[in-house]
């Protein structure tokens, strides 16, 4: 397993695109040539339902088919495949954490459903494999933050035996800030998302005990990234879960000094978070 080569399959996919009759939508292009369930480590998931999952979280849009051709082609010529090859097997190392599958395919312009983005990258993780998304980068290398996150996301799912799609918010926050946090302690501080230092800790904590304590036991995936992405109806700032998740992780080390990443990657959320600037409730 390991760095799947995707660019055959999206370079079959760009020819494709140039050759294909007028009223063909490239929509249908996609999914026959990157989208088939043998291509993907999913168990039951028809092709239509892998597209629309990798849309959702940052695949590039079929329209954008000549973009992605240039970006595959300056992948290849820079060896951006074998480098994070390199990168995954460190890791995996570091964590003793499992083989899976990575594919890399480019970012959907503009962000992906669930959240814009200025960052050009993003990722999603399962036990199963994970995902990286990349555009044009705004930091020499910054593929590693990404690879490094998803990872960790993989190396937690897997050593707790979850799934991302069932767990309760409270964990959902742990895998985001533990994460996060992998990414400062592996590659320092210039590599972290800008989202961990949005808000300031009175804000972060006012938010905590108004809107998450009461729903950290939720395991409602699709409310769950309202707290993570924000929805201001329900009065959530952007990335306002991201970064209770970062000050979750961040809090707990530097109480717990002695306890290094591999160790709080093995912990219970509740533990973590307890051990953390961030109270928990008694009931909790």
């Amino acid at each position: 397993m390991g760095i799947v080569d995707t660019s055959r399959a999206l370079g079959a996919f760009n020819e494709k695109c140039k050759r294909k009759a007028p009223f063909q939508s490239p929509y249908i292009v996609q999914r026959e040539t990157i989208c088939q369930p043998a291509q993907h480590p999913f168990d039951g998931l028809q092709e239509e339902e892998i597209q629309y999952l990798l849309l959702t979280y940052g695949l590039f849009k079929p329209d954008a088919w000549r973009r992605a051709g240039k970006l595959v082609k300056k992948w290849k010529e820079e060896g951006l495949y074998e480098k994070l090859e390199k990168e995954y097997q460190y890791l995996k190392k570091v964590w003793n954490g499992p083989e899976v599958p990575v594919y890399l395919y480019p970012f959907q312009e503009g962000g992906s459903f669930l959240r814009e983005s200025k960052e050009n990258k993003g990722g999603v993780a399962f036990k199963e494999g994970l995902y990286l998304f990349y555009g044009a980068p705004v930091k020499e290398e910054d593929w590693k933050a990404v690879l490094a996150h998803e990872y960790n996301h993989v190396c937690r799912l897997t050593e707790k035996n979850v799934d991302m799609e069932r767990v309760t918010l409270l964990e959902t926050l742990v895998i985001e800030g533990l994460g996060e946090y992998a990414v400062k302690e592996v590659y320092g501080k210039d590599y972290i998302s800008p989202w961990t230092n949005q808000y300031t800790d009175k804000q972060l904590s006012k938010l905590w005990i108004d809107k998450f304590m009461g729903n950290l036991s939720n395991r409602e995936r699709e409310s769950q990234m309202d707290f993570l992405y924000g929805n201001k109806k329900r009065g959530l700032p952007r990335w306002a879960g991201y970064q209770i998740g970062y000050k979750i992780i961040e809090s707990y080390h530097k109480a717990h000094p002695d306890q290094n990443l591999p160790r709080m990657m093995k912990r219970e959320a509740d533990d973590l978070v307890k051990g953390s600037s961030f109270p928990l409730a008694e009931s909790e």
